[in-house]
């Protein structure tokens, strides 16, 4: 027995003694675990070389696109240097308070009575509170409880304790010493006596809910208290020796002349901020040279520009010529003639659009 259980463990030579357990477990049960299982994908190949790198050059933009991204970063760098010289630091160096130094003089000094200390910065430092003590507040939250007053005792009423204090005076008793009078004691009622004759809550006011009443009913204003407007604008203001012409002499600020005309053609999409055609497009080129293989084609590239300064915009003229110039290419390989191709580069717009006429 002990030599079968070992050669059951032992298993083959390229097996451990777990692998064979799991191949006689899987046997007794049969079914698809008991059958055998398929290599690994790649397992007899040949291992491959590290050295090895793609063959296949990725798509890149061009070297023009390139440098003009690159010009377009160190023109905005530069002018963050600008702007962050011109308007200074966060930061400000703030000096010391003007009584910073009396008061780091007098600090060996002692000082009277009554007198506030200060802090390093000038400002009044912080109370404390000796050893054992937590102030006024803590004190009293840890206070005992007064003791309850029983219902039914009250002391004499501010009238009866007048009468019994000129009672004694008449009659020659004075408690307390010759002169002295007793002070007369408030009166003290029980809230569940019922007597409200001297009671706190005699004159507190009751707490009641707001009253609720119902919005006023405005009325429609008279068209004579509604300001008219006039039909022309105010008159100038007159200054004595000047000649203040009106605003309808004025001269019109300059406008650009923007090309608002409707582009039409087969649109062709770009990476945003570069000459590269998104992929995919391989069916548009297809559908152009299907139609007219020999062109002519007019293509106007866009420079997704947002700015109206004049460098930014020449800066996406330049990027409207340089999609107009790839897509040029990509007709020029498929067989078109260099001459049957117009290109041209605008500063507003999308992608580029490809048309057959002018």
């Amino acid at each position: 027995m002990g030599l079968a259980a070992a050669l059951l463990l032992g298993g083959c030579h390229h097996q451990d003694a777990v692998d064979s357990t799991f191949d006689w477990i899987h046997h007794m049960r049969g079914g698809a675990i008991a059958e055998q299982r398929p290599p690994p994908p790649g397992r007899y190949d040949p291992y491959p070389l590290v050295g090895l790198t793609p063959t296949t050059p990725p798509a890149l933009p061009s070297a023009q696109a390139r440098t003009l991204l690159t010009q377009q970063l160190i023109r905005n760098r530069t002018l963050t240097y600008r702007t962050v010289s011109a308007n200074g630091t966060l930061y400000p160096d703030i000096p010391p308070p003007p009584n910073a130094a009396a008061t780091g003089a007098a600090a060996g000094k002692p000082q009277p009575a009554g007198t506030a200390q200060k802090g390093e910065n000038g400002q009044p430092a912080p109370a404390t509170l000796p050893p054992g003590v937590n102030g006024a507040i803590m004190d009293a939250a840890e206070a005992p409880p007064p003791p309850p007053v029983v219902a039914g005792t009250s002391a004499a009423s501010p009238a009866q304790a007048g009468s019994s204090q000129a009672g004694s005076s008449q009659g020659g008793t004075q408690q307390g010493g010759a002169g002295q009078a007793e002070l007369p004691m408030p009166a003290v009622t029980h809230a569940g006596t019922g007597n409200t004759k001297g009671s706190a809550t005699q004159d507190e006011a009751e707490v009641a809910m707001p009253e609720v009443r119902q919005k006023a009913d405005q009325g429609n204003a008279p068209p004579v208290a509604i300001p008219q407007i006039p039909d022309a604008p105010p008159e100038p203001p007159a200054f004595p020796g000047y000649d203040v012409p009106s605003d309808a002499g004025l001269a019109d600020s300059m406008q650009p002349n923007y090309d608002l005309t409707n582009v039409r053609g087969t649109p062709f999409h770009f990476v945003p901020q570069s000459d590269l055609l998104s992929a995919g497009q391989d069916g548009t080129f297809t559908k152009l040279l299907s139609s007219t293989p020999h062109g002519p084609f007019y293509i106007r590239g866009f420079g997704d520009t947002a700015s109206q300064d004049v460098q930014d915009q020449a800066d996406a003229v330049r990027l409207g010529l340089l999609r107009a110039t790839r897509i040029a290419q990509g007709l020029v390989s498929r067989g078109v003639p260099a001459s049957a191709i117009h290109v041209r580069g605008d500063a507003f717009g999308t992608g580029a659009m490809v048309s057959t006429t002018p």
